[in-house]
């Protein structure tokens, strides 16, 4: 509707707005009210133009920069909010975001929005108006079984002691909960929840990965109904908008979802809790690249709420914050009802001698499966038990060659190989044994095992193993049980099936769940008694500094899994390295070992939490350009760090190629800065930024503060 019609603000003169746009600039833009219109509130959408184009904006404000000329500037369409879609706190939190991360104010309230919200086309402009009359599908949930136990572990009461006062009383504090898998950090959550809620508080509760809000989910609806509202991408488009217009009603309470839920319009917040707060996908890795932990705890701050970190193997940055007393920190040693941690053995692959054989049937093994973890499978399978594989590498096969020549089948957009498909996970209609080779990062996709195009040869071969190999094997060697895989291939785009499954194993439908990290994260399978891990070097070996810290992790949380419903569990690792510390410490689950080792390793080669870090990251068409102009960016920044100013010296490591050097076609350089004093980085950083603007034509440059990987 016009201005002119809107009552929600009083009336105003002909005066300059400031609108914030979904787009790549470092400043709000400026328009004219017209004459008798009313101010619009802060942070409801407008319809505005954009050259030759209509855009819908945000309303931010009157205008902070003076015009000489201000009949120039256009006028404001349409408002098509009478309400803000954002409450105060949450305004405050998108500002400083935007200020710590370096990315454009615009661009944070399109992350923060579901998809559609910002949408210029008038099909969509008249689907948001509408979008409160008409309901899309329900969200369904398997249903998940959540009793409140008839009393807490001595550990839990005290846990909980220390927490609920905190909620009743309001107030910003920060628990990290230091506790072992099966410990009964859930219970801890839902009773923290109920006394939020009792307050008519809101609680606002990040997972993250989408398969765990399956669980997570279902557990709070069992305690809360209807209340809870589920917030995630695989949502449609449709039902992402209705679920966050139950938020902004309070027509729900209990939010429950990924990391951008950080970002759900919960006006009155009483309690956040980040559960597996460790794990590195809660950091964004394209675009706003914001870690969804670290802005829930800046949300509580805002909102003067508690917030609950909750992990078996706390990040090493938020275990240092305990140690110094920045964070509350809380232990829980033990499983409820005692149940023992899995019994932990390591089979070490160097001392593997020829092709390991079944002795009974003389067939034999695949590579990737040594004789102690099949007789554990059988003997497991045999108890009528359950099995979970975990392999961190999805595909048939990861290398594809032809032995003739040696050609190797490269993405020609990417410098990765490509990796043979042979299943129908993305919807291929291929004839049987074909498939298709596939990019990981581009999407490439061609006919699995050609003839050799550098020469002609058809004896194409493929090597390596992957998560669709894997349970193809185990179908072979156990024909009598049923086998399902988790992993992005299988699940990606089909929320329903990636519930399904979870569910399913959870019930003891399935008997071999084979998984990549997926399978790792907070699951609880009662069913569950062994669990193999069949590669714990994959992520030793990647030229990362938290290679040691995510070995670790996942070992401990996957072994995890297992036993945890009063039958005995048991773990095999099979590894290349078993002298390595991570591998040692997630074999004894010793994290006091493994984070004293890791941390005099990060603290002597100055990488976090004993440093801030950012990564300036270079990419474009053109590979001489962008290497031009990370010199350019690296020269000024060696120039800003020799500031006699600065409180601790900043280092520049770079320009360099990046690990992946070519993805989809487009070059990328890298420079990476870091030091021990925060205040120094942001000051060579922040004058960086404002110097490179216009710049470097056909190169972009991205800003990763606090980066978790470097690839």
């Amino acid at each position: 509707m016009p201005f002119r019609e809107a009552v929600s603000a009083p009336e105003c003169g002909d005066f300059l707005v400031d609108i914030l746009l979904p787009i790549h600039a470092p400043h709000p833009f400026t328009y004219r009210l017209a004459v008798g219109s009313t101010l619009p509130p802060r942070g409801a959408r407008v319809l505005v133009s954009v050259g030759s184009r209509e855009m819908v904006g945000v309303f931010w404000g009157p205008a902070r920069m003076p015009f000489v000329d201000a009949d120039r500037i256009k006028e404001v369409g349409l408002l098509l909010d009478e309400e803000p879609l954002f409450p105060d706190s949450l305004l405050v939190l998108l500002e400083r975001a935007s200020a710590y991360y370096l990315h454009p104010l615009g661009m944070v309230l399109a992350e923060a929005l579901p998809p559609g919200l910002l949408s210029p086309k008038g099909s969509r402009i008249e689907k948001i108006r509408k979008a409160r009359r008409k309901r899309p599908a329900s969200i369904d949930l398997p249903a998940w079984p959540s009793v409140r136990p008839e009393r807490f572990t001595d550990e839990q009461e005290a846990a909980l002691l220390r927490i609920l006062p905190a909620v009743d009383e309001g107030g910003f504090r920060t628990f990290l909960i230091f506790g072992v898998t099966g410990s009964g950090k859930t219970e801890i959550y839902l009773e923290a929840a109920r006394r939020s809620l009792e307050r008519g508080k809101d609680v606002l509760f990040l997972v993250p990965e989408i398969s765990m809000t399956t669980q997570a989910a279902g557990h709070f609806r069992a305690r809360f109904g209807e209340d809870v509202i589920v917030l995630h991408s695989s949502l449609t488009e449709s039902q992402r908008i209705e679920e966050w217009q139950r938020v902004r009603t309070r027509t729900g309470r209990v939010v429950v979802g990924t990391r951008s839920a950080v970002f759900a319009p919960v006006s009155d917040l009483g309690l956040v809790v980040v559960d597996e707060e460790h794990d590195p996908s809660y950091k964004q890795e394209s675009g706003f690249r914001y870690n969804g932990r670290d802005l829930a705890i800046l949300r509580a701050q805002i909102a003067s709420a508690p917030v609950i970190l909750g992990s078996a193997t706390p990040a090493l940055s938020s275990y240092q914050s305990a140690l110094s007393g920045r964070y509350e920190l809380i232990r829980l040693t033990k499983r409820v009802e005692e149940r023992p941690l899995p019994e932990v053995s390591v089979v070490d692959l160097r001392r593997k001698v020829g092709v390991q054989r079944r002795p009974r049937q003389g067939e034999g093994l695949p590579r990737w499966m040594t004789l102690p973890l099949f007789h554990a499978m059988e003997e497991t399978l045999g108890r009528k038990e359950q099995v979970l594989l975990f392999l961190n590498r999805r595909g048939f096969a990861t290398f594809v060659f032809c032995p003739d020549c040696g050609h190797v089948f490269r993405c020609p957009h990417c410098e990765v190989t490509l990796t043979w498909h042979r299943g129908k996970d993305f919807g291929d209609r291929q004839e049987e044994g074909g498939g298709t080779l596939r990019c990981h990062y581009c999407g490439q996709v061609r006919p699995a095992l050609p003839v050799c195009p550098a020469c002609g040869g058809h004896a194409v071969r493929a090597t390596g193993y992957g998560t669709e190999r894997v349970a193809e094997d185990v179908r072979a060697l156990f024909p009598d049980v049923r086998v399902e895989r988790l992993d992005r291939d299988t699940v990606q785009g089909r929320r329903k099936r990636m519930e399904g499954i979870v569910h399913a194993f959870h019930e003891g439908a399935v008997h071999v769940l084979v998984g990549t990290q997926m399978v790792t994260k907070g699951h609880d399978f009662p069913g569950l008694t062994l669990v193999g891990i069949l590669s714990a070097d994959l992520s030793l070996n990647i030229p990362e500094y938290t290679a040691g810290e995510r070995t670790f992790q996942l070992l401990s949380q996957v072994a995890g899994r297992a036993g945890r419903a009063g039958l005995p569990g048991r773990v095999i690792i099979q590894t290349w390295n078993p002298g390595h510390y991570a591998v040692e410490c997630a074999t004894r689950h010793d994290y006091a070992a493994f984070f004293e080792q890791e941390a005099a390793l990060r603290k002597n080669h100055l990488y976090p939490p004993f440093a801030s870090m950012v990564n300036i990251r270079l990419t474009g068409a053109k590979k001489d350009m962008v290497e031009k102009a990370a010199v350019a960016i690296a020269q000024e920044g060696r120039r800003f760090a020799s500031m006699p100013s600065l409180s601790e010296p900043v280092e520049i490591l770079g320009p360099s190629p990046a690990p992946h050097a070519r993805l989809k076609g487009i070059h990328r350089h890298q420079i990476l800065f870091r030091s021990r004093s925060r205040a120094a980085l942001r000051a060579v950083i922040l004058p960086l930024t404002s110097s490179w603007s216009r710049s470097f034509p056909g190169v972009r440059v991205e800003v990763d503060v606090d980066p978790v990987q470097l690839l």
